[in-house]
């Protein structure tokens, strides 16, 4: 069994984790956005905190050890190189944009909010918090988007 085409297969499948969590978010946010403003008491907030961190996390982590190994195993592609391949070093940049709003701005507000959550804290306004996960999560979805179409379409102007 090749290694390279079974990288291939995993990268196209945590993108398309990625891809499928773009549907759930909106069903979902809509969802919570109908049901009232209590976080406490709204079952859909709890699946949306617990779909980002399956979807957002986990992709981000798949799609970064397998993008590395397509990199180093494929002679024709580099990291951020703009000469050879300006659509992957795009691509790159890009990721990196959705890395540094996973690690900085998503995982600690989940901790923060799951923390508060489930140990009953009276004081607690998730609104807030939540508000920043939404705003975090529309900004990766459109970076995710992006990052997608040049991956389709780069055939078409290299």
């Amino acid at each position: 069994m090749d290694f390279y085409p079974t990288n291939v297969t995993l990268h196209i499948i945590f993108a398309g984790i990625w891809i499928s969590f773009i549907i759930i978010e909106f069903v979902l946010k809509s969802k919570i956005q109908n049901s009232g403003n209590e976080p406490k008491k709204n079952l859909f907030i709890y699946q949306y905190i617990k779909f980002t961190k399956i979807f957002v996390i986990a992709g981000s982590i798949g799609i970064t050890i397998t993008g590395v190994l397509l990199v180093i195993f494929n002679s024709h592609y580099g990291f951020f190189n703009m000469t050879g391949n300006h659509w992957l070093a795009t691509k790159q940049i890009l990721f990196v944009l959705i890395l540094f709003n996973t690690v900085v701005n998503i995982y600690p507000s989940i901790k923060k909010f799951e923390n508060n959550f489930n140990n009953d804290n009276n004081n607690f306004n998730g609104n807030k918090l939540l508000n920043k996960i939404f705003k975090t999560n529309r900004l990766i979805i459109i970076l995710v988007i992006i990052n997608f179409l040049f991956a389709i379409t780069h055939k078409f102007y290299t």
